[in-house]
């Protein structure tokens, strides 16, 4: 069996903020959908907190894998595996026996950090917006992406029907 792609998914403002006090600071109904098109029959590794963030709607047709380092969460209905080693999550997604070609590594913030040495590709929703203030802001490893990725293709900007800008970009791991 092929390694296991890892894949980050996120949408991230133009100056790098991806939530503000534990909540997506815009609302672009098509990029939700696009990434429930591209996550769904997959496998998610969330954090935690961005997990109870989740509308229930995100949990269908998908499992997840939380890394949790608090107490375990108790989560009827939705199919999850919780662990609060890092390296374990690494050994598993690694060892080949598993039933998923690609992991889709959703965030948050310190999630993204953790793993964005370890993926293969990146789709990042840029969203045409900035932020003066950014108390309580969490942001994306832009850095490391632009370090560590090359473009792969993109959309030209578009305006969602909620009048926000934004334009999806693939990315692959440079050789």
């Amino acid at each position: 069996m092929e390694k296991m792609k890892l894949i980050i998914i996120a949408a991230v403002s133009v100056d790098g903020v991806i939530g503000i006090n534990n909540d997506i600071p815009w609302r672009i109904p098509e990029d939700f959908q696009h990434f429930r098109e591209t996550t769904m029959d997959n496998i998610l590794l969330v954090g935690a907190t961005t997990f109870q963030t989740l509308p229930p709607k995100a949990h269908e047709g998908r499992e997840f894998i939380i890394l949790n380092s608090g107490d375990y969460l108790d989560l009827k209905g939705t199919k999850y595996y919780q662990f609060k080693d890092f390296e374990v999550v690494m050994e598993l997604l690694g060892n080949g026996r598993n039933d998923f070609d690609t992991l889709y590594v959703i965030g948050g913030s310190s999630i993204y950090y953790l793993m964005i040495d370890y993926c293969d590709e990146a789709i990042i929703t840029w969203v045409n917006k900035t932020f003066d203030d950014l108390k309580g802001a969490v942001m994306f490893p832009i850095s490391k992406l632009f370090t560590n990725f090359t473009a792969d293709g993109d959309t030209e900007w578009l305006k969602s029907k909620t009048g926000v800008e934004y334009k999806i970009t693939n990315y692959k791991r440079k050789s």
